[in-house]
């Protein structure tokens, strides 16, 4: 793309922009604006719009089609792919409109593009209701959703999109959708955890909420002699039953320096059955149990927040397996290698049973999962990239040898692993996006992460595709209607 189309866009856009809502690289808040939670993208985009002015944001991507300017939409910007930002670009950053707003009639949560899972845990708690969501209170909502959602009441209550029960979406050629089970299934169908994206840009999510739970969390440490030995003994648990009740993430991580096993837990049950599975875990792996209790859920939600901030440079490689397959002696041996303290390995187990209740509808292809592990590593400086990057994919490759079926959870991975999102998909569900594509981005606008592997290459347009180019919503971009605050 030529830096003329971008600095065309960047002119028109001042017609439109009020004041105090573009960040352009002259300004001094670009350098700040333009970061992303995974430092190792240092994009510089043409232009960051701040705006749920929808005539504003039409006119944008007009622009933006017309000129050939790609465009990324950044709700919370936490994917350690670095979707939400391009060089050169235009750049749609909802991350600073973070309302969350309950109807108790409807037991309905509204929320906006950039809203957070803090966000929606504190707005929810003060009614006493809750959506599930993730496991880092600062990550954005609309991505996980996208993605799918996992989080601490996962084993009984299923993913994030499972709780979405509408969406309001802009397209390319300027219309707003109304989205949902009754409205463009098949469009609600793949914003529900397909790992897609959205196929236009999301203004507004709406959650069915359920009633706060209480819970019973904590962590229960051992040393790294003995983390093989009792993943081992969990897998044999998990084995004879899987629990509802009972969301088990263990994690192989440095604490104070020192490598440990820390087997995290979250009980989401009454009280009959929290007593009951934890006393079932307890004696099966034994260890220190003073740090499990009775939690607030927002609280807990933040528990683990310090392992990962602030914003570093990151490599994630996840891996999920329909059996509890993945060998802990292997686990054991890739934080034994990690190059640097900040690397961990996330172990995490479902029950496919609670996935499948809620696959109607939703495109997320890993309902057959039994586990997935999670290797991570985070660091500062730009010169320990390749150590660290070397780390993370050969330890997934010994991890994966020899089994067949393993994917990629699209919210742990970036776009080039050939196991995650749509590459990972099966051929229905890659032929259902593509219909999804012609229909609702023919000219692929938004095709940004891993939607990208839906065509292997764009190549040049076609007659039809520079006919739908000129259709799109034409006119000056003045606007009189003001952006949001």
């Amino acid at each position: 793309m030529s830096g003329e189309a971008a600095r065309a866009l960047v002119e028109q856009l001042k017609t439109v922009v009020p004041d105090g809502c573009l960040v352009l690289p002259s300004s001094p808040r670009y350098d700040a604006a333009r970061q992303v939670y995974n430092r190792m993208h240092d994009h510089r985009p043409a232009a960051i719009l701040r705006t749920l002015d929808e005539a504003v944001l039409r006119k944008a991507l007009t622009g933006a089609a017309t000129l050939g300017v790609p465009v990324a939409v950044r709700g919370g910007g936490h994917h350690i792919g670095g979707f939400s930002t391009v060089d050169g670009g235009l750049v749609i950053d909802f991350s600073v409109f973070r309302d969350v707003a309950y109807d108790p009639e409807t037991r309905t949560a509204r929320v906006r593009p950039g809203a957070r899972l803090g966000d929606l845990d504190a707005r929810l708690a003060a009614y006493g209701r809750c959506v599930p969501s993730g496991t880092v209170s600062d990550t954005g909502i609309t991505g996980l959703t996208l993605g799918g959602g996992i989080g601490w009441l996962v084993a009984g209550h299923g993913l994030t999109c499972d709780h979405l029960s509408g969406a309001r979406v802009l397209l390319a050629d300027g219309r707003i959708l109304e989205v949902s089970r009754d409205h463009h299934p098949d469009l609600f169908h793949a914003l529900r955890g397909g790992g897609a994206g959205a196929f236009g840009i999301i203004l507004e999510l709406r959650f069915r909420t359920l009633p706060l739970p209480r819970i019973t969390a904590g962590s229960v440490r051992f040393p790294l002699d003995r983390a093989a030995d009792v993943l081992h003994r969990i897998h044999g648990l998990l084995e004879e039953r899987t629990p509802t009740s009972l969301t088990l993430a263990p994690a192989l991580v440095h604490r104070d320096g020192v490598p440990e096993l820390s087997v995290d837990l979250c009980c989401h049950g009454d009280a009959r059955e929290t007593a009951m599975e934890t006393a079932r875990l307890r004696k099966r792996i034994g260890g220190d149990w003073s740090d499990v209790g009775e939690r607030e859920y927002p609280r807990w939600q933040a528990h683990f927040d310090s392992s990962f901030l602030p914003p570093m440079r990151g490599y994630w490689k996840s891996s999920h397996s329909t059996r509890l397959a993945f060998d802990p002696d292997l686990m054991t041996g890739a934080l034994r290698a990690a190059p640097t303290a900040r690397c961990s390995v996330l172990v995490e187990y479902f029950n496919t049973d609670t996935l499948r209740a809620h696959a109607e509808g939703s495109a997320y292809p890993l309902r057959e999962s039994r586990m997935g592990v999670l290797l991570s590593a985070r660091w500062p400086d730009r010169a320990e990239d390749d150590t660290h990057v070397r780390w993370g994919r050969t330890w997934t490759e010994r991890l994966r040898s020899g089994h067949d079926s393993v994917r990629a959870y699209s919210n742990y991975s970036d776009a080039s692993d050939s196991h995650a999102g749509v590459a990972g998909g099966d051929r229905r569900l890659r032929d259902a996006l593509r219909r999804l594509e012609e229909t609702y981005d023919p000219d692929r606008l938004f095709a940004r992460g891993h939607r990208a592997g839906l065509t292997e290459s764009r190549g040049a347009r076609t007659p039809a595709e520079d006919d739908r180019r000129k259709r799109l919503p034409s006119g000056s971009l003045r606007s009189s209607t003001p952006a949001a605050p």
